[in-house]
């Protein structure tokens, strides 16, 4: 009888330590576009998602997807060396020994350092984390530069000027380009970027765009299928970007 409690006792004591390992694994829950919930562990998630869960909605917030996405936004040595012979060369083209600096200017120091893109569906807005970033927009800012990339090489901007014109912030860099940052969300600093480059086809880039640091208030849509493809049913919302930024409108922070 001793020897049954015993063994009893030995097998709730495994099977709880079990039961409490399979729930610090398994805390992560999704919303498929099929509207059925799947359970992904977070050490692993290729295990268990299938190729029908491709495209789906992440509504953890701060989840293992998101920590992936901020990794990979950063840039590697090879980019990280094209940074710095486009600041070597500016610095010679300007005859400078350094760049200058608006590490003291408050209204600068005032938009957060690192943003991705993010998009609108049914009216909510969403960071979509993609398959791969290519054609995607990230921003990095340092105290002299802002470094902006769609998943190629990324691009160096030097700043010449910080000012506030409305309730945007302007930002004229020497290359003869601009950039208009509106804050929308004063907690989660979701923000229209317009860039005014004569680069580009239109001389003129719109993105609504989020802090990297502020996922963890957004659902994210994450496309995990095995190719970069998007379904003909996911078709993100149209946004009228001039008026965002004309007037005191403010989209819907979260879902």
């Amino acid at each position: 009888m001793k020897q049954i409690v015993t063994c009893l006792i030995l097998w709730f004591s495994i099977t709880s330590t079990f039961a409490q390992t399979e729930s610090k694994l398994s805390e992560s829950i999704y919303r498929s576009f099929y509207n059925e919930t799947i359970t992904i562990r977070p050490d692993n998630p290729d295990k268990v998602i299938k190729k029908r869960y491709g495209i789906f909605i992440d509504t953890t917030q701060n989840s293992v997807f998101a920590r992936n996405l901020d990794e990979r936004t950063e840039f590697d040595d090879y980019h990280q060396s094209l940074i710095f012979r486009a600041c070597r060369d500016f610095k010679a083209s300007k005859k400078l020994k350094e760049l200058w600096s608006f590490k003291d200017d408050t209204l600068y120091n005032s938009i957060p350092k690192k943003w991705f893109e993010a998009q609108k569906l049914n009216g909510n807005t969403y960071v979509f984390c993609p398959k791969t970033l290519k054609g995607h927009y990230y921003y990095h800012l340092t105290d002299s530069t802002i470094i902006v990339s769609k998943g190629e090489g990324p691009k160096t901007y030097f700043i010449k000027s910080v000012k506030k014109f409305q309730n945007s912030i302007i930002i004229d860099c020497f290359q003869g380009s601009k950039f208009t940052v509106k804050i929308l969300d004063q907690k989660t600093k979701l923000a229209i970027w317009k860039i005014e480059d004569n680069t580009f086809e239109h001389g003129v880039v719109y993105r609504l765009s989020v802090p990297v640091n502020s996922f963890k208030y957004y659902n994210l849509i994450v496309n995990h299928s095995a190719e970069d493809k998007v379904p003909d049913d996911l078709t993100f919302d149209e946004i009228d970007y001039e008026n965002l930024l004309s007037f005191t409108n403010k989209l819907q922070a979260r879902f």
